[in-house]
């Protein structure tokens, strides 16, 4: 009975629920950032690329099952609650779902976004993962895509390129970090990471400089007027601590460990970052 249930939710952490809501709250920063109102009118569309996000992870770490057995033994597919053929099976089910939800339930140009963010997710994890700088570069442009698909259907698609933007460089900035986090796992299964090709201290010396860089940038909308001073606020207070504090450690330290605190860090700052585009516009 404990093993049935210990991988029925292998099944459920396989989809990693948090990436799922984070993908769901940037349509909605997205959405909102365009003058939209209320929630109904972006549910379907942030349920949809939430569970896209949720399908693109189960296909990332079946793709990757050789390098998670080094750098996340946790995981289901490497703790062998989960296998390989069970997590393809896992993603078609999900990816069907999407997309007869998408094209159901959403217009054709919502829906096609949903599709595209799927199509993106899958290229991401088969083949782009594995390639510096192709890697880290369609990671955070699908990741601040989300906030476009919001605003869209809010009928201002314009409003979502700053927002883009930030989300853009700082899904970028954690992806260099991760890039040193799993550094070991990567260069075992032959992965160019900027980490590998370059070396451990010269990719956390990349990853501080644009940690800082960004958490210098971050605040300007607000000075100019763009956003509100909510924005800032929520910014200074939330997320450039906690860039700085990265910075910090990917400029000072060697152990993996820390990289992975960082990288932790940086995914909480993430929602901090949309609740601040939010409060901001």
């Amino acid at each position: 009975m404990f093993l049935r249930v210990r991988s029925s939710l292998a099944y459920l952490e396989i989809l990693r629920p948090h990436n799922m809501l984070a993908a769901a709250f940037a349509v909605y920063a997205g959405f909102h950032a365009a003058a939209g109102r209320g929630f109904e009118g972006v549910a379907w569309l942030a349920a949809l690329c939430a569970l896209a996000t949720g399908g693109g992870n189960v296909a990332n770490d079946a793709f990757d099952a050789d390098i998670d057995r080094v750098n996340k033994p946790r995981r289901p597919i490497p703790s062998g609650r989960l296998s390989v053929r069970a997590a393809f099976v896992w993603y078609a089910i999900v990816s069907v779902m999407v997309l007869v939800l998408a094209l159901t339930q959403l217009p054709g140009p919502l829906a096609a976004i949903v599709c595209a963010w799927q199509a993106a997710l899958f290229a991401y994890a088969r083949w782009l993962k594995r390639w510096w700088p192709a890697g880290n570069l369609a990671v955070a442009a699908i990741s601040a895509s989300a906030l476009y698909g919001g605003a869209v259907a809010a009928g201002w698609p314009e409003a979502a390129v700053l927002p883009m933007a930030i989300a853009f460089a700082f899904v970028g900035c954690r992806e260099l970090v991760k890039g040193v986090e799993d550094i070991v796992g990567d260069r075992a299964a032959g992965a160019r990471t900027l980490a590998v090709v370059a070396g451990r201290e010269a990719a956390a010396r990349v990853a501080a400089a644009a940690m800082l860089i960004l958490a210098l940038l971050l605040p300007v909308p607000a000075v100019m007027g763009i956003y509100r001073p909510a924005y800032a606020w929520t910014m200074l207070v939330a997320v450039v601590p906690a860039l700085i504090a990265g910075a910090v450690i990917a400029a000072r330290t060697k152990d993996t460990r820390a990289f992975t605190r960082t990288s932790r860090l940086l995914k909480l700052a993430m929602f901090a970052g949309l609740a601040a585009i939010v409060a901001g516009t």
